[in-house]
């Protein structure tokens, strides 16, 4: 029986000894000290002791206040176990940066901004320069001024309801990672020479690189219109290049994206044969020049999306490759106020979809049938694609839901991948699939109940 009891203490030991531990830091504290042991009463001066000191599983609570710290974290948790440094309040407490060395590790809540040049936010590596950290989470954080990229997410991570305003490039992803329900307000540019002029240099909302990246419910916005014609902004972009790439499997669905020169320019080669690109239940507004163009890519999806004033040609598809397995239904594209455009000289509308190698290969072609045009060349590729004006509730207010009555109502096919609408709303709510990004509410019934996933 000694035995046993000494047997069963000493696992309770063990256990106790790797239960998650809860740690304070309060710079704002007379009584901190990076010597204290991190209780709330004895709390830690700085965030960098409690990354120092915190183990998997552990979480560092941080008081209201300013830190002047861009802080490391090295120690990595695990996968069940997140080390994780969140605010007490949050975006109350303000740091200058993350630098992420470690894997499994979480950043909640946080204010930063650093005004040093080409400033990063939370950095959490990248898998072409082999430091990616792996399995981490960035929530809540409100990210702004800085001359760098907002989030760097390292792979296979979380990056979701984070503000970053006022920076040069908002995300940085690779492979296995979820970037969902983030805004991106303004990006800011240096300017650089180029011709002997000074020009904004290329920035974007997002850009990736890698497999299996998902894009959901973000919100891009902020650009000056007046600005564009002499910016590169794009919403979502790659360069499968060099020693980037290939990248496959990217889903990029219900994002509203307003101001770019271009959609998705996300650029392949056909050595590396990037595949597997997805758009769908997504508002694209305001592009200068075109909307999804992903270069050399194969097996493109476009589906119910909405595209508002987006350059040339909101779908282009410039090469076989491209059109190899690719779809296209289900979009509304519409030009509104063109006048406007025309006197900020930004490239007129042509086609709404045009695939260039049809001109050299008329046997080419494309899965395209059930998309709307109004404002643009409708080339007839889909039996059922038409030309009406959508009749928006209120577009001077970006508001881009169909009325009732619309032509748009009820005229697409069904998709099985597509359940839902942009704001989550069940598809079909009437006879079938609506046109574009919205899916228009009918009234409440039994029947309608079903449809909205009431069972």
């Amino acid at each position: 029986m000694g035995l046993l009891l000494m047997a069963a203490t000493l696992t309770l030991g063990i256990a106790g000894s790797t239960r998650a531990a809860m740690y304070y830091v309060d710079g704002g504290n007379a009584a901190a000290e990076d010597d204290n042991d991190g209780a709330e009463k004895t709390p830690w001066k700085t965030i960098q002791k409690g990354a120092g000191a915190a183990q998997a599983g552990d979480t560092v609570i941080v008081k209201p206040g300013k830190y002047d710290e861009v802080v490391t974290l090295k120690t990595s948790g695990a996968a069940d176990k997140l080390l994780t440094l969140r605010s007490e309040l949050s975006r109350k407490a303000r740091v200058k940066g993350f630098k992420i060395e470690g894997d499994y590790l979480a950043v909640e809540g946080f204010e930063i901004t650093n005004d040093a040049k080409d400033a990063q936010g939370i950095f959490a590596g990248e898998a072409h320069q082999k430091t990616a950290g792996k399995g981490c989470r960035f929530v809540d954080n409100f990210i702004h001024d800085l001359g760098g990229t907002a989030v760097t997410s390292g792979e296979h991570a979380l990056v979701k309801g984070n503000l970053m305003k006022n920076v040069f490039r908002g995300v940085f992803v690779n492979s296995g990672t979820l970037v969902e329900d983030n805004e991106v307000d303004t990006l800011v540019a240096p300017l650089v020479d180029r011709d002997g002029e000074k020009w904004p240099a290329k920035t974007q909302y997002a850009f990736f690189v890698g497999d299996d990246i998902i894009f959901r419910g973000n919100y891009f916005h902020g650009c000056p219109e007046e600005k564009l014609l002499k910016w590169g902004v794009d919403f979502f972009v790659t360069w499968d290049a060099w020693i980037l790439g290939p990248s496959h499997r990217i889903l990029i669905e219900r994002n509203r994206c307003f101001n770019a020169t271009h959609g998705c320019e996300a650029e392949a080669t056909t050595l590396k044969q990037s595949s597997y690109i997805t758009f769908r239940n997504n508002l694209f507004v305001n592009t200068v020049y075109v909307g999804v163009l992903p270069k050399e890519w194969s097996h493109i999806t476009v589906e119910n999306n909405t595209f508002i004033n987006c350059g040339a040609y909101p779908v282009w598809f410039c090469t076989e490759r491209q059109c190899e397995g690719a779809v296209v239904r289900n979009n509304l594209i519409a030009y509104w106020k063109q006048d406007r455009l025309l006197k900020l000289k930004w490239t007129p509308a042509e086609s709404g979809i045009a695939y260039n190698p049809v001109r050299q290969n008329p046997k080419m072609t494309i899965a395209c049938d059930y998309n709307m045009f109004w404002g643009c060349k409708n080339r007839g590729y889909g039996q059922h694609d038409f030309t009406a004006e959508p009749q928006f509730v209120d577009p001077e207010h970006d508001d881009f839901r169909l009325k009732p009555g619309s032509p748009g109502v009820d005229a697409g096919v069904t998709i099985e991948d597509v359940k839902t609408d942009l704001r989550g709303v069940f598809r079909p709510q009437g006879k079938a699939y609506d046109i574009g990004a919205y899916e228009l509410e009918q009234p409440e019934s039994s029947e309608a109940s079903v449809d909205k996933g009431g069972k």
